[in-house]
């Protein structure tokens, strides 16, 4: 881009400032992208500066241009409904509130809680990072200001968040390195032989909620309601589409795109990718959650379940996670759409299938 306005006679500058390390610069031994990122992360670590990750003064603002601007287009109109704008105040102000307050009352507890949907454990600030509405170096600075000046060591919720960060450059770096992904393929070439199922019938369950698995379809209500879903529940419901339905990882990828609030291609696809074991880190092939056991782990109350399946809500809180038949007689929800042992030896068989 930079050698195409040279070409032109203009004048310009790059600057990157996504993440610490721009895509390229930090690399294995062998001069390779990584592609693992325990290695990446300790990497990082190593190599990170004060320099890189020093706050920059605010631009002025720009004076007027004398440029007459062309009329906007207008936009189609989107069948989704609006997001609710209370939910995600805009800004930078808002942002900076939230990570005030996450770091000032939560980040301490981050490694415990977050797993959990219905603890506010997390920092809910991906929208913002997402958007650029707030930085990592601002996020880093703040955790160095909580932390003693460390990011490595120190408080375990502190430096459990901070990899989180890491994961979000580490994404960005795989879609610079290994190109494969921005172009609908896998990381992992071999699961590009993969006979995912065209069951439209189970992607639209899946969509929509109704799946019969409670903790499934919480999370997807609460997906399409707020624009947002716990990462926790992220795992759960795209390794269920992929492993349990045996559906292509890429229609769910297209889904989250579509809904997420904090939306970005590179953890989004990292993500998605993971979790259908086609991706970077891989969950191993035969690594398939138990939607049951996830939420009897991870929302033991049921509170996370009856608060977006309020037709569960009368159900005792342990009968929530797989309510039998008998109590559903009368409630208005779908019996489960598939089998977890079953559709579990399925999707393994479809995987071995791969290294015959």
């Amino acid at each position: 881009m930079l050698e195409t306005f040279q070409q032109a006679g203009i004048t310009a500058q790059g600057h990157h400032d996504a993440v610490a390390f721009a895509p390229g610069t930090l690399q294995t031994g062998k001069g390779d992208y990584y592609g693992v990122f325990t290695p990446f992360s300790k990497a990082w670590h190593k190599q990170v500066t004060a320099e890189q990750l020093a706050l920059r003064d605010t631009p002025s603002v720009q004076s007027p241009l004398a440029i007459d601007s062309d009329p906007l287009p207008a936009l189609p109109t989107l069948d989704d409904e609006p997001l609710d704008g209370r939910l995600w105040p805009a800004g930078e102000n808002a942002a900076s509130d939230n990570l005030e307050r996450f770091l000032r009352f939560r980040g301490r507890h981050y490694k415990d809680q977050r797993d959990f949907p219905k603890v506010r454990g997390t920092s809910e600030l991906s929208p913002y990072l997402a958007l650029g509405v707030i930085s990592h170096r601002q996020c880093l600075q703040a955790v160095m200001s909580e932390n003693g000046g460390h990011l490595a060591d120190g408080d375990a919720g502190l430096t459990t968040w901070v990899n989180e960060l890491i994961w979000r450059g580490f994404y960005q770096h795989v879609a610079v390195g290994f190109p494969q992904v921005c172009r609908y393929q896998p990381f992992q070439a071999h699961t590009k032989q993969l006979q995912w199922r065209d069951d439209d019938e189970g992607f639209a369950a899946w969509c929509e909620g109704r799946t019969g698995y409670p903790i499934v379809d919480a999370a997807m209500r609460q997906l399409v309601t707020t624009g947002w879903m716990h990462n926790r529940l992220r795992m759960i419901t795209a390794m269920f589409l992929s492993k349990h339905l045996l559906i292509d990882w890429r229609r769910g990828e297209a889904f989250f795109m579509r809904h997420l609030v904090d939306g970005e291609f590179c953890a989004n696809n990292g993500g998605r990718q993971w979790e259908a074991s086609t991706g970077t880190d891989a969950a191993p092939y035969f690594r398939i959650f138990n939607p049951t056991t996830q939420s009897t782990r991870f929302d033991p109350g049921g509170e996370f379940i009856a608060q977006w399946l309020p037709e569960l809500k009368t159900l005792p809180a342990k009968a929530r996670h797989a309510p039998p038949q008998d109590m559903l007689n009368p409630i208005d929800y779908p019996a489960p759409i598939v089998d977890h042992k079953a559709a579990r030896q399925r999707a393994l068989d479809a995987f071995k299938a791969l290294s015959k």
